[in-house]
């Protein structure tokens, strides 16, 4: 039992992972806390683009299409192997409905579906601010790099996206 003991002891200690939900907004991939986020629901039609308001048990909830206020508003360009931006558009999109510390319930208009991931401490690491600048981006300042075969993600800080 005293050398299982010495055993146990011996091996490094586990680095903290943080678990994530992560989306595409345009071209990138984002994150975000999973502890933050409280529903995925599926935009089946256009009503909720022009409300920009939906319902989660009886409460409205605001909708912030999240990919005009990180982009800064900036046109989509298409690229030799991006769609074009009509074509973009009909892809399908999600509302990620998220607890915001400072605002409260929020969706959040993504493109696809997010799927869930797991990062290590060592993964973080700051966003230069001239890559900021450079693209017209704005509320992020960590990219977390997963593994060789996985994109970036880029961490959202949304409370910095509204006034």
């Amino acid at each position: 039992m005293a050398t299982a003991l010495a055993r146990h002891r011996r091996l490094p200690a586990q680095e903290p992972t943080l678990r994530l939900i992560a989306f595409q907004l345009r071209h990138s991939w984002f994150c975000l806390p999973l502890a933050m986020a409280r529903r995925v629901i599926p935009v089946v039609d256009e009503l909720a683009q022009g409300l920009m308001l939906t319902q989660l048990n009886q409460e409205n909830i605001p909708i912030m299409d999240v990919g005009d206020r990180v982009y800064c508003s900036a046109p989509l360009l298409p690229g030799p192997a991006d769609p074009a931006p009509a074509v973009q558009k009909a892809l399908s999109q999600s509302i990620l409905v998220i607890e915001s510390p400072r605002f409260g319930l929020l969706g959040l208009r993504i493109d696809g579906v997010p799927s869930l991931k797991r990062a290590r401490q060592s993964a973080f690491s700051p966003v230069p601010a001239t890559y900021l600048m450079m693209h017209h981006l704005r509320g992020i300042n960590t990219l977390i790099t997963l593994n060789e075969t996985e994109p970036p993600l880029f961490l959202l800080e949304v409370d910095s996206l509204l006034p």
